[in-house]
């Protein structure tokens, strides 16, 4: 079989995803730590962005494309549940990050206070109730059970997990996340996972 390679920078919290869902899988791969819109970047992405995979002659890009390959291509434990209505929760919250999670934690909150040299505080002030909503129904989600599609882990877990790591390095992140027991217990749950001890390793 040709050999796998995830192409992106370890730092992105969608390449996790991916290496999370590979580490799960333990799949046999090459990660190869490009950055966004470089010329190798372009070649493998219309946009110049990441994660992109290479398998032989597939190339992927887009990450719910990628993860869902990993899990319908390997062997072992699948990573979406077989009971339809768990699917679709399993989808829903997938649906839900992309639409509604993912800018404002990863490309206002964090990328202002992590990688900017000067805040926009308005931009971050005003983001602020965008994060609230999804997060107090992720909490409540948690109450549930011990994963968010299912009492065993999904590709949703996988998804969700790195921006929220990210969000807590913040001072908003803490604030927004004092009072959702059920999500920090989730995290706690995810990380003591061997897949998250590999990736969220601090030499990544």
């Amino acid at each position: 079989m040709p050999q796998l390679i995830l192409h992106g920078s370890p730092l992105s919290n969608l390449v996790r995803t991916c290496l999370l869902a590979l580490n799960e899988k333990d799949v046999d791969f090459e990660h190869d730590p490009t950055v966004p819109q470089t010329p190798e970047a372009l070649q493998r992405h219309p946009w110049g962005k990441i994660p992109t995979l290479t398998h032989g002659e597939i190339l992927l890009h887009e990450t719910l494309a990628i993860i869902n390959y990993i899990d319908d291509s390997f062997s072992g434990r699948k990573l979406k549940p077989n009971n339809p209505s768990k699917l679709a929760l399993m989808n829903k919250w997938l649906s839900i990050y992309l639409c509604y999670m993912d800018n404002p934690i990863i490309r206002v909150i964090v990328i202002q206070r992590l990688l900017s040299k000067s805040p926009d505080e308005n931009l971050i002030k005003n983001t602020i109730l965008d994060v609230e909503k999804p997060l107090k129904l992720l909490d409540e989600c948690l109450e549930k059970s011990n994963y968010i599609a299912d009492s065993e882990v999904s590709l949703a877990d996988f998804l969700i997990l790195p921006a929220l790591d990210y969000l807590k390095m913040t001072n908003e992140g803490v604030q927004l996340l004092k009072d959702t027991s059920n999500i920090n217990s989730w995290i706690d749950r995810m990380m003591a996972r061997e897949s998250s001890i590999i990736v969220f390793k601090p030499n990544n």
